[in-house]
């Protein structure tokens, strides 16, 4: 095998790595990152007052 068909595996693992991978991995971390800073929060829950002190 000559030294030419290892240059162009590296350049095709290079350009997959830079054009496929990358852009993958940064959608996945960012639709990630978003669901969680976009998740509604429970609301608090409001004590309720007992009917018994209502009226004193």
């Amino acid at each position: 095998m000559s030294k030419e068909f290892y240059i162009s595996i590296g350049y095709t693992v290079a350009w997959c790595v830079k054009y496929i991978f990358i852009p993958f991995m940064v959608a996945v971390a960012a639709r990630i990152f978003v669901e969680k800073l976009l998740q509604p929060q429970p609301d608090r829950q409001k004590k309720k007052r007992s009917y018994k002190n209502r009226f004193k």
